[in-house]
């Protein structure tokens, strides 16, 4: 059967022609080198390269060219992510030296392929066989005690038992080739599956009499623990007609794609299969093989030496060595474009595949539209509270009633109830509409970051906003309202330049009706909103833009109680809050492949909470304030959103991502101080942290101010006192435009001689 479907796909490739997916030839830099004795990189052979996951860091293993010297990681540092024409060495004192010229501690010369783990603490490495004896064939791993951070490797005796032996070459589907014979087999190119249990490697046959090379699979019991290992025999793939002799192989993060690196002089090959099980040789397509050599139009890709791709799969780096024609007599890195994320190939399926940025992204507007509803439903429920906990006051201000006496007789007169002033009856009718408004204000301060997840980068946001509102009393003794608000919001998205900017705008209602007693209360809040956005997506060094524009409407309903002891209220309470937004679709722009068509987006909102709110009146004669505290936990019950965009460059790529935005436990905590000031004005301060389990958090600041309008009032009166006893009574009344007054002053020590009355009627122009 296997001869069958080399004759078959030896006859496609004769009378077929492949139209290739398009890949185009970016950049190539020199690989800095080094004049450190010992270590200088002149001389080597760069057998591997790798990136950290953001790609502000590059890694060439070195091969060294005797056993006198020594082989290496160097390091590189990218000002822009995954553009290799800003790299920098990072020096001598950042490299990784693999081992200290003892070939049985690691390998001297013949290093292939470069490997890290997720996290970044741990390197492999492979070593291909230098002579006849056995156990030459290995792959060693180093522990970094800093991620990413070659400079802090060290051996850890983590390495593999001969993979030239009988029992790790033999009886897999690839066929036998330890019978060969020691360095007649070498192992040139290894990978690691992401969870660190699978193994794969490449050797490379010498005798034409027999298959070239072969990929072999491997498990491991432990999680990248080489010592471990174990042939996988239903595993295994014979690249005879592929690879002639292959120096690198990838994987694509999911595992259902790999590809070979061919090592030629006079062919530059990579090769790319297709796996219809993730990280499984068992079940396979030969897609095709690409030939590279000429792609820069100079004929400089002989020999090719280690091969990776971007985290968007978007690049695909190959790396030249010092013997390519018109070259400097260095190693070189070469980038390379792609049309279709992780494929060469025009006859294979182009996948669709994100990155932790463009999830980031993605995840950052989701977000955006959760924290402007939570936003602007807190606004109105803390104008609520305000109310609720000033609605008391000794002197009686919220009534536009205002009693200021500083002497100690007439101070009592402050205990008298509203009811023992009589309201003066008039003929005029009374219009309801000219019950004025309160009105009020409230500015608020947002700062907050969530972390790095294992599908989105961190993100970092500031919001800034105004609200305005104004509400009035009803004869029931509640309240209703309305709040504009406004919001500006900037998100940072990872390190390399991804921003979301938006500007919101919220209208809500609010009322509050007592249930009993004047203690309980139900809140109800209802808003509609406008989102606009402005995306800058960055992706491997590339830059996308959009405009993006969201509706939303929200409800909120929240019971509470009031509990007095003393000085203090309890505010047991329970709410819900529930909320839909729907952010249109959108196209990128920019230069360059990877743009996204991104359809609309249903982000929901659906919160339970419960908490408990304290109140300590600290209220003197002069003013009135209040300091007060709040503890909630929050379950935020639908997180999820869908993602779903196609590739620009190909739109028939249709990809979905279901987001998890926020996190499912959350914890948050308040505190605050009201001020109301014996001029009408009133100013209150919040401070709220929003704790989100796992997640990440939000600080918020909340300045609101207020005014009590007693000139829109039907009438108000004062009465003011000092300790010389002299004492005035004022009514005022407005009639159409006109004031009018009176009032009586009296001097109680001398009634007879001491006595004004005044009655006023003026108008202002």
């Amino acid at each position: 059967m296997r001869l069958l479907n080399k004759i078959i796909f030896t006859f496609f490739l004769l009378f077929s022609t492949f139209s290739f997916a398009e890949i185009s030839f970016v950049q190539r830099v020199l690989v800095e080198k080094s004049d450190t004795a010992g270590v200088d990189n002149d001389g080597f052979f760069g057998n591997g390269v790798a990136f950290n996951d953001d790609g502000s860091k590059m890694f060439v293993v070195f091969n060294a060219s005797n056993t006198q010297t020594y082989s290496h990681v160097s390091e590189y540092n990218l000002s822009t992510p995954f553009d290799i024409s800003t790299s920098i060495f990072a020096g001598d004192n950042e490299k990784c030296r693999l081992n200290t010229n003892d070939e049985t501690t690691g390998p001297v010369s013949r290093v292939y392929g470069l490997k890290f783990s997720n996290d970044g603490r741990k390197l492999f490495v492979g070593r291909g066989a230098l002579t006849n004896g056995a156990d030459h064939d290995r792959i060693f791993g180093f522990e970094l005690s800093s991620p990413f951070d070659v400079s802090t490797c060290s051996f850890s005796d983590n390495q593999t038992s001969g993979l030239d032996s009988a029992a790790l070459q033999n009886g897999s589907n690839a066929g036998d080739i330890a019978s060969l014979g020691h360095n007649k087999v070498t192992l040139q190119g290894f990978d690691i599956s992401k969870d660190g249990t699978k193994l794969f490697a490449i050797f490379h046959s010498r005798l034409d009499a027999s298959p070239n090379t072969r990929l072999l699979e491997y498990t491991m019991s432990t999680a990248f623990d080489l010592t471990t290992i174990s042939l996988v025999t239903s595993g295994g793939i014979e690249l005879e007609d592929e690879t002639k002799n292959p120096n690198g192989l990838v994987f694509s993060p999911d595992g259902t794609r790999l590809w070979t690196l061919d090592h030629q002089d006079d062919s530059a090959d990579v090769t790319q299969i297709s796996l219809n099980v993730a990280y499984s040789t068992n079940s396979f397509t030969i897609d095709g093989t690409v030939d590279i050599e000429d792609l820069n139009g100079i004929d400089s890709f002989d020999e090719p030496r280690g091969i990776t791709f971007s985290t968007s799969g978007l690049k695909m780096y190959v790396g030249t060595d010092q013997n390519n024609p018109g070259d400097d007599g260095g190693e070189h890195m070469n980038e390379i474009d792609l049309i279709c994320p992780f494929n060469i190939v025009s006859s294979a399926s182009c996948k669709s595949y994100t990155s932790k940025g463009r999830t980031g992204v993605a995840e950052a507007q989701a977000e955006l539209a959760k924290r402007t509803i939570t936003l602007s439903t807190n606004s109105a429920l803390n104008r609520l509270k305000w109310i609720r906990r000033n609605k008391d006051k000794d002197d009686l201000s919220n009534q536009n009633i205002k009693i200021n006496f500083s002497n100690s007789l007439l101070s009592s007169l402050k205990q008298l109830p509203i009811s023992s002033f009589k309201k003066v009856s008039t003929n005029q009718k009374k219009n309801n509409s000219d019950k004025k408004y309160f009105h009020w204000t409230e500015g608020s301060v947002s700062i907050g970051r969530t972390g790095d997840t294992k599908i989105s980068t961190p993100k970092k946001f500031e919001v800034s906003s105004l609200s305005f509102g104004f509400d009035k009393l009803t004869d029931k003794k509640g309240i209703y309202g309305y709040v504009f608000r406004y919001g500006n919001d900037h998100i940072d998205v990872g390190t390399f330049g991804s921003e979301v900017d938006a500007e919101t705008l919220n209208f809500t209602y609010y009322s509050s009706t007592p249930m009993q007693n004047n203690k309980q209360y139900i809140d109800k809040i209802f808003g509609i909103g406008k989102i606009k956005s402005d995306i800058l997506t960055v992706v491997d060094s590339k830059k996308f833009t959009a405009d993006r524009n969201g509706n939303q409407i929200y409800g909120t309903l929240k019971i509470k109680d009031e509990i007095k002891k003393n000085t203090f209220t309890f505010i047991p309470s329970a709410q819900f809050d529930i909320g839909h937004t729907i952010l249109d679709g959108y196209e990128e722009t920019g230069q360059g492949n990877g743009a996204y068509i991104v359809d609309d987006q249903h982000v929901r909102t659906k919160n339970l909470r419960a908490a408990l709110a304290a109140v300590q009146d600290l209220s003197n004669d002069k003013y009135t304030v209040k300091r007060h505290g709040k503890i909630e936990y929050q379950v935020d019950i639908d997180r999820s959103s869908n993602f779903n965009y196609k590739l620009l460059d190909a739109k028939e790529v249709v990809g979905s991502e279901t987001l998890h935005s926020g996190s499912l436990h959350n914890i948050n905590g308040e505190l605050g101080l009201d001020i109301v000031l014996p001029d009408k004005y009133s100013l209150f301060i919040i401070y709220e942290r929003n704790q989100a389990i796992n997640s990440g958090h939000t600080d918020n600041i909340h300045i609101a101010f207020g005014y009590l309008p007693y000139e829109g009032a039907e009438y108000a009166f004062t009465i003011n006192g000092s300790e010389n006893l002299l004492s005035k009574l004022e009514f005022k009344k407005n009639v159409d435009g006109l004031n009018l007054s009176f009032n009586v002053k009296d001097d109680i020590t001398n009634l007879g001689d001491n006595r004004e009355a005044n009655i006023v009627l003026n108008k202002v122009f």
